[in-house]
């Protein structure tokens, strides 16, 4: 470039190559000379002529202290770089005198030795507009961080806790200064099974995998254990990529699905047992493993069936040991008696069941009952009555040696059922025990019982039956085929339990369904055994006992279906949460955005407690700054309105247009009205407190 000093000259003259280069520049560049009255303008490229819409002509030799007498920064900014002989480079808001417009511009100004200063001006408005939006943008969402009644932790990927914001407090029970900083793998949330699991997941997340919510338990820094769901996804936050992890709390729905496995179990349980004991022949070994299972089931150490005897004392009628390789402590007595046990005798004729958790419920007027379970080692006592035709007969029990017993009561209907269960076991062994005495007693014996008895020779031929037997197949059998009878045949039936009898002399049972009189068809369980023996030993007689188990087993196949039904229910339950949550993620953004921008007043806080979130509306309202957090505050001044408020929500569960006076900061009465409704926790009890407040205005 050749130095020019004529300033008087029309433009400033370069060599060819360099006059090119110089208009090529996309940015708008101006040439500067320094002379005794200043720095003037000598020249410009083709991108200045353009933005200045072609006004930069006129300004041509003018002195910058003109150009830009309002703004002496640009002034010295130019007398600078020339007197430093240093690069300047600034970002400032200007407004351009050759068309009028406000922009942001930026300077990078230059020494050309020895008398020469260009500068180059780049409008960067939209740039500013971009860089304010993005500040816009991340206050935004710190400000629906904060307030997102979901937990939020931003943690980089080795797992160390950037920030998190007030839900997470609440779900994990540390305060935010206590998390920020520390690696969440360290504090003992987690279960170390689940530690490698997070790892993989993370360094997946890492390399750009889609990464799926899981479900697992974590223990709060009380102690206490809850269920989440979480979802983590990559944020970029001032040009950092970190994890962002959405938690969300489903140990109610956990414990639902705990409720439902448990039901269902039960169901199963009592189907089991009620099986067993229907088609066994050795009723007393089917008690004894029913009443191990429920004791293994219940978590109890022994469980054992007392029956009362003619004194109306407890027999050990079976006692068995349900910790399995432990040596097992059996209990050694030969009778439970009243006077030693007096509070236990009360308590079991007052109530459906005996329930004694902890030795310390015991009242201090059965201290002796007290003493005498300590003599026996037990921590815990469970019993349910076994009742035969509305008679007590005795119970079945379960204790505990090692620990108090957290039995459940959803548990209980379902012992009490399987003890009626056993209950009839029993009758059926002891009637059955009957049937073997004396010939003599057989009619009188068989008279009483319920289900169908009848007698039959080695021809079929039916030689007796009992009342039961005329009412159910009618009052003409005696002489009649047994086949022709009870299965409206003409020959014997192909597996007939009485010719196997007759065969091998042994106990035979088979499920059938027969015709009544009635014509009505009904399940029965069949048994067949010899009755008697002629004078040349040959079996003479069979007996055969058809109890119905029509109810049994539609009880049975209802249990089945329902267990199914539940199955069903639960996998119907699993995805619509799995759609309800995928609904979440997709209007989680939404619904923050729109918490936010209420017109109205939006409050969340515990029931009769502080206040736990609220939107800006409410400060609007009551005169504050938005930044100015209401949360751990109380709404009411009056106690009498806020009994009523409360009063009012017990007992409807909402409440609709409550009309209040507030204090606003200056402590002005202002009126407002109320929109809540109540929240209750699983079991019922109120919890925490959701409505909106709206600024009461009289009508003129």
């Amino acid at each position: 470039m050749k130095h020019i000093t004529n300033i008087g000259r029309k433009h400033f003259l370069l060599d060819e190559n360099i006059n090119q280069f110089f208009n090529s520049i996309p940015i708008p560049s101006y040439i500067w000379q320094k002379t005794k009255n200043g720095f003037i303008l000598i020249d410009y490229n083709n991108a200045a002529l353009k933005v200045t819409n072609g006004k930069i002509k006129d300004l041509l030799h003018e002195k910058a202290s003109v150009i830009y007498e309002d703004r002496p920064d640009i002034i010295e900014a130019i007398n600078k770089c020339f007197r430093e002989k240093t690069p300047i480079s600034v970002k400032l808001e200007y407004l351009m005198k050759t068309t009028g417009e406000k922009v942001f511009i930026s300077l990078k100004i230059y020494h050309l030795p020895p008398d020469l200063i260009i500068v180059h001006i780049k409008d960067i408005t939209q740039w500013k507009l971009a860089e304010e939006n993005l500040k816009n943008s991340e206050e935004k969402y710190k400000l629906l961080f904060e307030k997102s009644p979901i937990p939020i932790a931003i943690t980089d990927f080795k797992g160390v806790i950037i920030d998190c914001n007030k839900a997470s407090e609440l779900q994990f029970g540390y305060l935010k200064k206590e998390l920020y900083g520390k690696n969440y793998l360290d504090l003992g949330i987690y279960s170390p099974d689940l530690i490698p699991i997070f790892k993989e997941r993370i360094s997946q997340l890492a390399n750009g995998e889609v990464i799926k919510p899981v479900e697992f338990e974590i223990t709060k820094k009380d102690g206490t254990k809850s269920w989440i769901f979480n979802q983590i996804s990559l944020v970029n936050i001032g040009g950092e990529n970190l994890v962002q992890s959405f938690i969300t709390n489903i140990t109610e729905r956990r414990n639902f699905e705990k409720k439902i496995q448990r039901k269902l179990e039960n169901e199963k349980f009592i189907s089991t047992i009620s099986t067993s004991l229907i088609r066994t022949v050795d009723i007393d070994r089917a008690v004894r493993k029913a009443v191990l299972e429920m004791g293994v089931f219940i978590g109890a150490a022994r469980a054992y069936i007392l029956l009362f005897n003619e004194e109306q004392a407890l027999e050990f009628y079976i006692q068995e040991w349900c910790v399995e390789e432990v040596e097992p402590q059996l209990i050694n007595l030969t009778t439970i008696s009243k006077n030693r046990f007096p509070w236990i005798f009360d308590i079991g004729s007052e109530n459906e069941m005996i329930l004694v958790r902890n030795l310390s419920e015991i009242p201090e007027e059965a201290i002796k009952t007290r003493e005498e379970l300590e003599k026996l080692n037990i921590k815990s006592l469970l019993a349910f009555p076994i009742t035969i035709n509305k008679e007590y007969y005795g119970y079945i029990g379960f204790d505990n040696i090692n620990s108090i017993s957290e039995w459940k009561k959803n548990d209980f209907d379902i012992f009490k059922t399987t003890s009626e269960i056993i209950g009839n076991a029993l009758e059926r062994k002891w009637a059955e025990e009957t049937l073997k005495g004396s010939h003599q007693l057989l009619a009188g014996v068989i008279s009483s019982i319920t289900e169908v008895i009848y007698l039959v020779d080695s021809h079929f031929n039916v030689v007796w039956v009992n009342n039961v037997a005329k009412q159910m197949f009618g009052s003409r059998i005696t002489g009649q085929k047994c086949y022709g009878v009870f299965s409206h045949r003409g020959k014997p039936c192909k597996e007939c339990l009485a010719a196997e009898t007759f065969e091998d002399g042994k106990i035979h049972e088979k499920e059938k369904i027969l015709t009544n009189v009635d014509g009505k068809k009904k399940m029965y369980w069949c048994t067949s055994s010899v009755a008697s023996f002629n004078i040349e030993g040959e079996r003479e007689l069979a007996v055969l006992i058809l109890r119905d188990i029509t109810e049994a087993k539609k009880m049975e196949k209802s249990l089945i279906e329902s267990e199914n039904n539940l199955r069903l229910l639960n996998k119907s339950l699993l995805e619509k949460i799995e759609e309800k949550t995928k609904e979440l993620k997709i209007s989680e953004e939404t619904y923050k955005k729109m918490l936010n921008d209420l017109d109205v007043g939006f409050y969340k806080g515990e029931f009769k407690g502080k206040l736990l979130m609220h939107n800006s509306a409410v400060n609007t309202i009551l005169g504050l700054d938005a930044s100015i957090s209401l949360i751990g505050s109380q709404f009411f001044n009056d106690l009498n309105e806020q009994k009523r408020y409360y009063d009012e929500l017990l007992t409807n569960g909402y409440i609709t247009k409550f009309k209040v006076q507030l204090k606003n900061f200056k402590g002005e009465s202002i009126t407002v009205h109320l929109n809540s409704h109540l929240i209750r926790d699983h079991e019922g009890n109120p919890k925490e407190v959701e409505g909106t407040i709206i600024k009461f205005i009289k009508k003129a």
